[in-house]
């Protein structure tokens, strides 16, 4: 099968399979296929799914220079292709959004991530909203919206 007419498959008037979008309209469809966000999926999908049939991505390896499959995970991670200087940066990237949107693209699947700790959230019953942080939760009780669904309660 040809490159064009994979193409013709990913990408069509009114879907595009790479993002898994309905493209209703023609402006529309120009701005989704002209789009940054499309681009780094076409990039990311070329990269796992090469058109020679060849292997996906560069693969890096391990110091000591092997050939094999064999990969150290704590020097490199193949399926991003980038490589770490410490199992501290390994372990982050592993853990990161990029590497899980990878992993999640790779698999066709929502990857499971370790848990590392609860994050902590706070509410505001009376305007029944959820901040991320005391410093936000410590705006919102002083905001013009929060002073009015006060008064009004």
């Amino acid at each position: 099968m040809k490159s064009s007419d994979i193409d013709q498959e990913l990408f069509t008037e009114s879907y595009c399979k790479v993002c898994s979008a309905q493209l209703i309209s023609e402006s529309q469809r120009v701005a989704h296929y002209e789009s940054r966000k499309h681009a780094s999926k076409v990039r990311l999908y070329y990269m796992l799914h090469p058109v020679d049939g060849g292997c996906p991505a560069k693969k890096l390896r391990s110091e000591n220079g092997s050939d094999g499959d064999s990969v150290d995970k704590n020097k490199c991670c193949t399926l991003c292709n980038m490589s770490f200087t410490s199992a501290v940066v390994a372990e982050s990237h592993y853990q990161g959004k990029i590497h899980a949107k990878r992993l999640k693209l790779l698999l066709g699947e929502q990857p499971a991530l370790k848990a590392t700790g609860l994050k902590r959230s706070y509410t505001c019953n009376i305007c029944n909203v959820t901040l991320n942080s005391i410093e936000q939760y410590h705006a919102h009780l002083k905001g013009s919206k929060h002073q009015t669904n006060l008064k009004n309660q």
